[in-house]
């Protein structure tokens, strides 16, 4: 897929699922409110039920007889009568009333004088301004003098009260919209890297083209020399080629069998046969048929071995190939002789190699990811570099299949430095 199709493909997703998420937050808002509204009715409901309740106890005959004084006086029988009903018979009619019509949230009332503002009862302790600007207020027209006292009911509480009741709604419908978000991302962050792997895979067969053409012309070149008359009579010249169709062979056998150890790790089927073996004595041998790459161009590879354990159960060739391959970068990567130091050290669980050359070294923000397979740090298309980006992922694989782990440290202009950390005993692989 193209650039430019990747990028509106994304506005257009980006753009939808954003209508999705606005969507689904203007109908949660929607819900709350309606939830408000809901609560708000089922409040007044709930003060007209208590004041007709109020209107019972009022026309009780006792308390009318009890309280049938001063009648020219009116104010005073009001007063006399919200004083006969205890504050606990008011708290009782209002819970019961409350609970029936299920509003659980705390609450605050007072019955007041509408005109002064003067509460006669009720537990509205410090919130007299709420419970008057309080939408929940109905006048106590049982008593004497119709809208002269009403009741008023504040809800400190009631937002959080209605987001508890729709918590379940609230929490699932945020959790779908992460759902929705989270696939979003991951399908973007997959897209990406399926892109990115393509290209690195196309990078990978131009440069595996340009790799294989080199030895391939190479050996074109030397049989058709070899075709030749005048060559045919001359053995030296004979020897001289064969022994170039040879070594060029043996190049391309390299370069082959690199790309199969990636192609067999990456299918997972691949097995360690592990063997008990002398590190230092294998680094011995390798460093001698190495001496022979190095000193072609005037280069020396130093050894250090002082690990005072060398032996390890790990597999042979894997571990061969991890040193080669550590080993064939620091001598590609010096621009000029190569100075190449080989040391190990080891603890109470295994060996350490660290491999150090002074070559070009390499920039902070690379280091990261020079163990990812195909990854090779650019050059443009200048090919001064030979190579696959597949040599540090086998080792990084191999390593860690081993229950070890490698490090890098670089500098630019000054060299890197590898460590490779192999445990003596290889545990939990397979086998």
């Amino acid at each position: 897929m193209k650039q430019r199709s990747i990028t509106i493909t994304i506005i257009i997703t980006s753009l939808a699922l954003l209508g999705v998420i606005v969507t689904q937050l203007y109908w949660v808002n929607n819900a709350v409110q309606l939830k408000n509204e809901q609560f708000n009715q089922k409040a007044n409901l709930g003060l007209n039920k208590i004041v007709n309740q109020l209107l019972t106890l009022q026309n009780d005959s006792i308390l009318l007889e009890k309280f049938k004084c001063e009648r020219g006086n009116e104010f005073t029988n009001h007063i006399k009568f919200l004083h006969s009903v205890q504050p606990q018979l008011i708290d009782s009619v209002i819970k019961s009333e409350f609970i029936r019509l299920d509003l659980g949230a705390t609450y605050y009332y007072g019955i007041y004088e509408k005109e002064r503002s003067e509460f006669l009862l009720g537990n509205f302790d410090k919130y007299q301004e709420e419970i008057l600007d309080s939408q929940h207020n109905v006048a106590v027209s049982c008593i004497f003098q119709p809208e002269t006292y009403w009741l008023g009911i504040y809800f400190p509480h009631q937002s959080s009260y209605v987001f508890k009741k729709m918590q379940a709604n609230i929490i699932l419908s945020a959790f779908f919209m992460l759902v929705i978000i989270g696939s979003f991302w991951f399908v973007i962050y997959s897209l990406f890297r399926q892109k990115k792997l393509s290209e690195l895979k196309t990078d990978f067969v131009n440069n595996m083209t340009h790799e294989f053409k080199t030895p391939i012309s190479t050996i074109s070149v030397a049989s058709e020399m070899l075709s030749k008359e005048y060559v045919i009579e001359d053995k030296k010249m004979i020897s001289k080629y064969a022994r170039v169709i040879f070594d060029e062979n043996v190049r391309l056998e390299g370069m082959v069998e690199k790309v199969l150890q990636v192609a067999t790790l990456e299918r997972e089927d691949y097995r360690l046969k592990l063997k008990s073996f002398d590190v230092h004595k294998l680094l011995n041998d390798t460093i001698r048929n190495f001496e022979v790459t190095v000193s072609q161009r005037n280069g020396k590879i130093f050894s250090r071995l002082n690990a005072a354990s060398s032996t390890i159960l790990a597999d042979k060739g894997h571990f061969n190939n991890v040193v080669n391959n550590i080993l064939d970068n620091a001598n590609k990567y010096s621009a000029n002789e190569p100075d190449i130091t080989l040391s190990t050290r080891s603890n109470s669980k295994g060996i350490t190699i660290s491999i150090d050359d002074k070559g070009i070294g390499m920039a902070n923000e690379h280091q990261a990811s020079i163990f990812k397979k195909f990854h090779r740090i650019s050059t443009g298309n200048i090919h001064n570099v030979k190579g696959f980006g597949i040599g540090l992922f086998y080792v990084k694989t191999v390593v860690e299949a081993h229950g070890g782990k490698v490090s890098v440290k670089s500098e630019l202009g000054k060299g890197s430095r590898f460590e490779v950390f192999f445990p003596f005993y290889a545990l939990n692989i397979k086998t």
